[in-house]
């Protein structure tokens, strides 16, 4: 423990079992909730579970804009990056990091990642963050 603090992998882990049956009883109730509005769609998914942590290295590398929603989809913050890894002061929204500091991250975050993601559901958790985040700047002016 660093500092009187676990890292987000054994949070994680002390939670897991607990968040997956809630996630499965959460799906099926939303599948009774709303049966008569549901359907199959053909949609663009990242199957992360195809890839390794150099290959999303690499993607965050090229496009660093993607840190964000992959850390918030692995519900990691910048501070648990900066206790872990010892990464300090990192812009999620604008990071600029070597790229020997994204290589790290991406193999810390790697094993957070579901196995697919759907590209649009990607794009609303930023959403949602970068939302949340202007609307405080705002309030705190």
């Amino acid at each position: 423990m660093a500092e009187g603090y676990a890292s987000q992998a054994d949070y994680v882990g002390a939670v897991k079992n607990n968040a997956d049956s809630r996630q499965h009883i959460i799906e099926e109730y939303l599948r009774g909730a709303f049966s008569n509005f549901i359907e199959k769609c053909e949609v663009e998914v990242i199957v992360f579970s195809s890839m390794t942590a150099m290959d999303l290295a690499r993607a965050v590398i090229d496009h660093p804009v993607i840190l964000k929603p992959l850390i918030a989809a692995c519900n990691i913050a910048a501070r648990a990056i900066e206790r872990d890894l010892g990464i300090k002061n990192l812009d999620t929204y604008n990071p600029k990091l070597t790229k020997d500091q994204i290589k790290i991250i991406s193999g810390y975050i790697k094993p957070f990642l579901p196995q697919y993601l759907e590209i649009h559901a990607l794009s609303q958790i930023d959403r949602i963050y970068f939302v949340d985040k202007e609307i405080r700047k705002e309030k705190g002016r």
